[in-house]
């Protein structure tokens, strides 16, 4: 994933358009090692103040992008001088919203085609074990709006919930330190027919520029404290639509884990397109849990893996997978569709275990 994101860099100034004095804050790297302290404490960044209303995280990677798939610069190939869009292969997506400058879709990527369709399939899933999104975030990233657009669409909620631009759930800028990314303004997005809430301010209202990775995750956490804090009292589930590395650094502290700036790249590069994580709570006075762990994921992969081997070594012997009573699939397929779902029984009345298949899905993080 580092390779694809160092693509990008070329030496500027600027960040997101515009240019942004220097301000004292506590993203400073100064402050933050003296607070580095607070990241570990259970309460800290919780939103763990007074509420008694359940609430659940829904945490996703945008789908397939187009960069990935026809390279940088494809942006010559698909648009001509006047800035005219043509699609030029099946996967390339049908159409896309005007914006000022068309070569800002470079960096600003959108979906492919496929991912149009990953993030419609996701949200029908979501419908159908009765996940009701009550409020959506998505980072200003182009193709995060795409995805979540097309999560609600599938639910049939996009003309009930509105979108949240939140510009704490971008990637880390260092990530991008020598490319400027111009995000799309409001109204060019709600001109394209993107649901977009014009009355929601973002939480973090600037990022600093060059943060490293430790900074990311305490941006991050700070994010999640924010967001938190607007639903503690009317609970419900809410969508987080971001990046790779979002479903790491949006949900460590709150596990009481510590964070892994050194491996952030490498754990990030193992998300695949629409992946997703789920947290939630029953109360304040109640532990956050994951309902579907990366942790865990990573964990059912090693379990798969050694029965694979065993099921090919000795084929007429059954009786291990007789006793540990899960099915054999195959490793790591791409995920064509999001259909294959499994919901186990809840223990509470607040509580779905949502559970996708393994086999649409590559192996997660290590603990």
């Amino acid at each position: 994933m580092y390779a694809k994101i160092n693509s990008y860099l070329d030496p500027s100034g600027i960040f997101f358009g515009q240019s942004h004095k220097r301000r004292a804050s506590k993203y400073d790297m100064e402050e933050e090692v003296n607070e580095e302290s607070d990241y570990y404490n259970s309460s800290y960044g919780s939103g763990n103040e007074g509420s008694d209303s359940p609430l659940r995280f829904i945490i996703i990677r945008h789908g397939e992008r187009v960069d990935v798939m026809y390279g940088a610069g494809w942006t010559q190939r698909a648009f001509d001088h006047t800035g005219r869009y043509y699609p030029f292969d099946a996967n390339m997506p049908p159409s896309l919203p005007h914006r000022i400058n068309w070569l800002d879709y470079d960096v600003d990527t959108p979906l492919t085609a496929k991912g149009l369709a990953q993030s419609w399939n996701v949200g029908t899933v979501l419908a159908r074990y009765n996940l009701p999104v009550t409020a959506c975030y998505s980072s200003p990233a182009f193709r995060s709006i795409q995805t979540a657009d097309g999560i609600l669409e599938g639910m049939g909620r996009k003309g009930h919930v509105a979108l949240r631009l939140e510009l704490g759930l971008f990637e880390c800028t260092s990530w991008y330190a020598q490319s400027p990314i111009h995000f799309m303004s409001d109204n060019e997005l709600i001109n394209g027919g993107y649901n977009i809430d014009p009355h929601y301010r973002s939480q973090m209202h600037s990022l600093r520029l060059l943060e490293n990775e430790y900074q990311y995750y305490d941006r991050s956490k700070e994010t999640m404290k924010k967001i938190i804090r607007l639903h503690r009292k009317t609970g419900g589930t809410v969508l987080l639509v971001g990046h790779a590395p979002s479903l790491e650094v949006l949900t460590r502290h709150l596990m009481k884990g510590q964070p892994r700036p050194e491996r952030l790249a490498e754990l990030a590069g193992k998300v695949d397109f629409c992946s997703m994580t789920i947290i939630e709570r029953e109360s304040s006075s109640k532990p956050w849990q994951f309902r579907y762990s990366l942790d865990e994921q990573s964990n059912q992969n090693n379990w798969q893996q050694q029965q694979q081997l065993q099921h090919s070594n000795s084929f007429s012997n059954l009786s291990a997978t007789k006793d540990i009573g899960k099915p054999l699939t195959s490793l790591y397929q791409t995920p064509a569709t999001y259909t294959n779902y499994l919901a186990k029984p809840s223990t509470s009345a607040h509580h779905l275990n949502f559970f996708p298949q393994q086999e649409a899905y590559p192996p997660y993080f290590a603990p």
